[in-house]
């Protein structure tokens, strides 16, 4: 009886540090900043995955229609560069893949309206 109640101990124990191990990795994968500026609101995003790094960015304007000019960028390196306009629900999505790990870099976006106040985002070192 005794032998029966250490096995279960020791497999409870074994999956909880599973589970914790399994949780703790996945918040080691990415990391988001979020803010504001300017009357708009901003999120950057970085998730390892598949042996590089995600990056993505999201700005939330007054409307559809803006222009804004969009720096997608990991330290000096651009990974997406242009104007781009916001959608029916003013939005601006954006999304890059850059070889290397994620905790390796600074990755930074950088929001510019026609009129208006730069909007930057930097997440890493």
């Amino acid at each position: 009886m005794n032998v029966v109640i250490a096995v279960v101990v020791v497999v409870a124990v074994a999956i909880g540090l599973g589970v914790w191990w399994a949780v703790d990795d996945a918040a080691d994968k990415s990391a988001t900043e979020r803010g504001t500026c300017g009357g708009a609101t901003w999120e950057l995003t970085t998730e390892r995955e598949d042996g590089g790094t995600e990056v993505s960015a999201e700005l939330q304007s007054a409307g559809p229609g803006e222009e804004w000019q969009v720096e997608l960028t990991r330290d000096d390196t651009s990974l997406l560069s242009g104007v781009r306009t916001t959608d029916e629900d003013g939005e601006i999505d954006v999304d890059a893949f850059s070889s290397g790990d994620s905790g390796d870099a600074s990755y930074s976006v950088t929001f510019t309206p026609a009129d208006g106040e730069p909007c930057t985002a930097t997440i890493g070192s």
